[in-house]
């Protein structure tokens, strides 16, 4: 019975963590096969989780540490996630910069029928760069928490809520960052269509500037690819740290 308990516990934190990491968290994956993932990965973990042999004693007890758990996978599945808003404010930054409106298509990430083209291809960029080796140190990280949270009640860690803070902001500094090329280029546009409108009045700058926008602002955003990249594979190769440090709870003093 105690194996049983404490193979629930492990699979509540697989899915707080699948309930907020991306891919797992799509509306499009059936919920028998998030359940079954979870239930697989739960079993593969319980060798590697050292249990002190405490249990509950009461329903309240259990109710606790459930919840516990269950908070702790979210927040690691947040730390995950914070790539993608990254990604996904960079493309909303770039796509009004670039003057492209939005129009039709299929948003991966919450399965909605309306969003922006430029940031579906920024987000399965983003997936590829994920999912290109540091998914394994994501799931090492998760297997680590074990040792920074193991089983259990704990104190509520003031700490983390902090360090969630000031990663919310890196989200716009590192969003802004991406597409300061383009920013700067539609600077420039506007600057000098805005000159040629006061030295030809009778020149149609208004329309004329959308073209020279597209033109040049879908030019830099293919020749920042590299740039996009290095941001992105800079966050993502913190996220492993970041998972850890997101851990709301700490072990009772």
């Amino acid at each position: 019975m105690g194996d049983f308990f404490i193979w629930m516990m492990i699979l509540t934190r697989v899915v707080g963590l699948f309930l907020m990491a991306p891919v797992f968290s799509h509306r499009s994956i059936p919920v028998v096969a998030k359940l079954t993932l979870a239930a697989a990965f739960a079993i593969m973990a319980y060798p590697m989780v050292d249990v002190d042999g405490v249990y509950p004693d009461s329903v309240v007890s259990v109710a606790l540490w459930s919840a516990k758990e269950l908070s702790v996978g979210l927040t690691m599945g947040l730390a995950i996630r914070m790539v993608f808003f990254v990604l996904d404010f960079a493309s909303y930054v770039i796509t009004v910069e670039i003057g492209l409106m939005p129009g039709p298509e299929f948003d991966p990430a919450n399965a909605a029928s309306q969003t922006n083209p430029l940031g579906t291809i920024i987000y399965f960029f983003g997936l590829m760069l994920v999912l290109s080796g540091s998914e394994y140190d994501m799931l090492r990280s998760f297997m680590s928490s074990y040792e920074v949270a193991p089983l259990g009640l704990f104190d509520p860690n003031s700490f983390a809520a902090d360090f969630i803070i000031l990663q919310t902001t890196n989200i716009f500094r590192i969003g802004i960052l991406i597409g300061a090329p383009i920013i700067a280029v539609n600077f420039l546009v506007n600057l000098v269509f805005a000159t040629l409108g006061k030295v030809v009045p009778k020149l149609n700058v208004f329309i004329l500037s959308f073209s020279a926008r597209i033109l040049l602002g879908t030019s830099v955003l293919v020749a920042s690819v590299s740039l996009i990249a290095h941001y992105a594979l800079d966050y993502i190769h913190q996220v492993p740290e970041t998972m850890l440090r997101f851990i709301i709870f700490r072990p009772e003093l």
